[in-house]
């Protein structure tokens, strides 16, 4: 996690902004003690410390606070983003980070490899209470250029939630939109005699794949100025479910066919 409270005077604060002379440090989540940890290779954090139970941070990689403070320092430079923070407690969910954009209160998620659909699903529902829009990221991966992709469940939901595209983000304040399209695989040409000593044939087409998609990528958006709010239905489809939920999808046209 990249914020803690300070507990001399309960003020929030920075791991880079601070140094272990001005702690103790505690946890926005569940006020327990926090380790602040500044090397000189992984950006600067808090850690929980042992024994520990609570959820907030765990799962974070290093590529995830990577994206969390490059988002949040490029969203820093727009002046049509306001209330800009990271890691708000908002009391039934921690928001990544927060702002305002065009008077629209938006929380942007990044997702984690630990958060299960039905989570990821709670706090959509819980955001959607509380009258904020969320933004679902995920961390772009050179898989995701290839011909052939096996989604994620998650990546399935928010397929699903954000009108067959998913976003993941590569630097700064930029996204990517992607959508899934079929994966078409090639069936071989086979033949065999059967107990009538009669030659059968099968194969020779091609074929959807169940397991596998083609990733078809969309043009570059920046979050601060090409998403709107959107208010979205609940939503069943085999074994996807989207509840009533408010999220912020871009306004591009479809790039699929």
């Amino acid at each position: 996690m990249l914020c803690g409270f300070r507990k001399k005077d309960s003020q929030k604060v920075f791991a880079s902004f601070s140094e272990k002379a001005h702690g103790p440090f505690s946890c926005i989540s569940c006020g327990n003690d926090l380790t602040l940890k500044k090397g000189r290779i992984k950006i600067h954090h808090f850690s929980h410390k042992p024994p520990n139970k609570c959820s907030h941070g765990a799962g974070e990689s290093e590529v995830h606070r990577k994206c969390k403070i490059s988002v949040y320092n490029s969203l820093l430079k727009s002046p049509n983003i306001t209330n800009l923070d990271v890691e708000v407690n908002f009391g039934i969910v921690i928001a990544d980070i927060y702002c305002v954009i065009n008077n629209i209160p938006v929380a942007i998620e990044i997702q984690r490899s630990n958060l299960t659909v039905n989570e990821i699903t709670q706090r959509t529902e819980a955001y959607h209470k509380l009258g904020i829009y969320v933004l679902w990221l995920g961390l772009y991966n050179e898989k995701l250029s290839e011909l052939k992709y096996s989604a994620k469940a998650w990546e399935k939901w928010c397929h699903a939630v954000y009108f067959g595209r998913v976003y993941y983000w590569t630097h700064d304040s930029t996204v990517v939109p992607i959508h899934f399209g079929q994966y078409q695989h090639y069936v071989d040409d086979t033949s065999w005699y059967d107990e009538n000593g009669q030659e059968q044939s099968a194969g020779g087409y091609y074929k959807s794949s169940k397991r596998y998609k083609t990733p078809c990528l969309g043009r570059e958006l920046n979050i601060a100025s090409d998403f709107n709010p959107t208010q979205k239905q609940p939503w069943n489809g085999g074994s996807v479910y989207v509840p009533q939920c408010s999220i912020l999808s871009d306004r591009a046209p479809k790039w699929w066919v």
